[in-house]
């Protein structure tokens, strides 16, 4: 390939990527930030009975070690010394508060992997099939003796069929981006051809409803966020 195309073929490349990345960002604003599964990593610290207060046993009114992506940050243990489930076999995987769990991951227990088999999500519940969990030694760092964690998906997944609608609206971004005709509204009231006048939507009136003005696109706004939200509601 001559250098000249492969630099224009860079080029499409970078603005197809922005197009992608401008049209997932804008769905998930307008349907409401609803939608999105995030991985993240916890160190749970399980209730072991006779353990009293083991500064690395745990406390049902302590805490967890949570991974956010750069940083380990302490969050609470589930819901306290009112819950039914401590046991040394099931742990309450905290992700954020009202934060739905979508799947496990990976499970991994002093370096080594757990096989699936050998424990079940429910909800927010990770129990251990055939035997409890293992203490947590938070002093000492991930794949030594007496370490473990679980990695698992936080969030609701978009519903299907949203692919189709984040390429519908990158392809107009992305013809918007090179000067073609696209579907997207633009900032003219009106226009004038050979004495004919044509009204033009104002885009503004489209901003302010949370649409796009791609009927397509539109119709599944109004189907999955049809109180115009601007974030998922959360109970404290």
């Amino acid at each position: 390939m001559p250098d000249e195309d492969a630099e224009d073929y860079d080029v499409r490349m970078a603005q197809l990527e922005a197009a992608e990345d401008m049209a997932v960002y804008v769905l998930w604003a307008l349907s409401g930030r609803q939608f999105g599964v995030c991985p993240t990593i916890e160190r749970p610290c399980p209730y072991l009975p006779g353990r009293g207060t083991d500064p690395w046993g745990w406390d049902p009114t302590g805490w967890t070690a949570v991974w956010d992506g750069s940083n380990w940050r302490n969050v609470a243990c589930g819901c306290g010394s009112r819950c039914s489930w401590q046991s040394p076999s099931v742990v309450h995987l905290s992700a954020q508060t009202g934060a739905r769990i979508d799947s496990v991951t990976e499970v991994v227990i002093a370096g080594t992997v757990l096989d699936p088999s050998e424990y079940r999500l429910e909800g927010s519940l990770l129990y251990r099939v055939g035997g409890d969990w293992p203490s947590q030694d938070l002093s000492k760092p991930l794949d030594e003796p007496g370490t473990w964690s679980v990695t698992y998906l936080r969030g609701t997944p978009p519903p299907a069929g949203t692919a189709n609608l984040v390429g519908l609206l990158a392809k107009e971004f992305l013809a918007a981006c090179n000067g073609g005709k696209c579907r997207l509204p633009r900032r003219v009231r009106s226009v004038t051809r050979q004495g004919v006048t044509y009204d033009m939507v104002d885009p503004t009136d489209i901003y302010d409803t949370g649409k796009t003005g791609i009927p397509e696109i539109d119709l599944w706004l109004s189907a999955v966020n049809p109180a115009k939200l601007q974030m998922a509601p959360v109970v404290r």
